[in-house]
């Protein structure tokens, strides 16, 4: 029984494994994202006011500006790659009836070809018969108990 108990909980764990992963949705990158874009734009109109000031020329505030416009650029990018990995209903639907058609066909298949009702053989009922029926492994143990 003990088996049994061990052998779900770790078909548990693999299969939470494989689908909390496709449940989740990308919370925090979309919030992040929009942070940048507004420090960004925090960034061009503090550009801005330096250049109506008078505290950098013209042409470094264009330099500036440039570098900022490639900041919202890769993140805009970053920002669609991300949207692009995430998977699909059809994906999640597939990914979830494998995960849990796997463990459930494995059992049905073991309860109907398999021997769920076999008594236990235990080594020492094994080594107690005839030497000369013994699977090499059973000889091995006989030995390694004799030394």
């Amino acid at each position: 029984m003990l088996f049994w108990v061990i052998a779900a909980i770790l078909t548990l764990g693999a299969s939470l494994a494989v689908l909390l992963p496709l449940a989740g949705s990308p919370k925090g990158g979309s919030a992040s994202s929009d942070h940048d874009l507004e420090v960004y734009r925090d960034q061009l109109s503090e550009l801005d006011r330096d250049v109506a000031r008078g505290l950098i020329q013209p042409a470094e505030a264009e330099e500036a500006r440039a570098e900022i416009a490639r900041r919202i650029l890769r993140l805009d990018n970053a920002a669609d790659k991300a949207a692009a990995r995430q998977p699909s209903m059809a994906t999640r639907l597939v990914a979830t009836a494998a995960v849990l058609a796997v463990p459930l066909v494995s059992w049905g298949l073991y309860s109907q070809l398999g021997s769920p009702d076999l008594p236990s053989q235990p080594l020492s009922g094994r080594l107690a018969k005839n030497p000369a029926d013994s699977s090499v492994d059973e000889l091995v143990a006989r030995a390694e108990a004799h030394l």
